[in-house]
């Protein structure tokens, strides 16, 4: 049977969408590994830089001598990943290679700061009373007579 003019197969046109987005998925995965390899040379790179540059300061150069060279300075470099950069002047032996087992930052717990102690205090008079602690409120009554209920009134508004 013909199809009409402009007909697509469904599944053919799946096909070839899918053989197009694979092949797309997998350039842009070497793409990614590629370019992790060479930040990891980089890395390591940079790390013998500052070691033959320590060797050669070691030797009597100085830094200027080394700049007036056409040397550059090894904290004009970028630091490496996984570096701080206040550990550029590390001395090489400390400096993992590019062979070793990458090693992981640790990792912090964030959690949030102990609240602070409540700055609330009891009142310097004591506690706040309670309805038990109130002795009822009595006119004053003549020694020796039964003490009498009082009745205290607020104006209405």
């Amino acid at each position: 049977m013909n199809q009409p003019y402009g007909a697509v197969d469904p599944e053919t046109a799946a096909e070839r969408a899918h053989v197009l987005l694979e092949s797309e998925i997998t350039a842009r995965l070497d793409a990614v590994r590629e370019l992790a390899k060479r930040l990891n040379g980089l890395d390591a790179a940079i790390a013998d830089y500052l070691s033959a540059w320590q060797s050669a300061t070691r030797a009597g150069w100085t830094d200027g001598t080394l700049a007036d060279i056409g040397l550059r300075s090894p904290e004009s470099l970028p630091t490496p990943s996984g570096r701080r950069a206040a550990d550029v002047g590390v001395p090489a032996a400390s400096v993992p290679s590019a062979t070793a087992a990458p090693v992981l930052a640790p990792v912090v717990a964030l959690t949030p700061p102990p609240a602070p102690a409540s700055t609330a205090t009891a009142p310097a008079f004591g506690p706040a009373p309670t309805l038990a602690s109130v002795a009822p409120l009595s006119a004053p009554t003549a020694p020796g007579a039964p003490a009498s209920p009082s009745v205290v009134s607020t104006p209405a508004r």
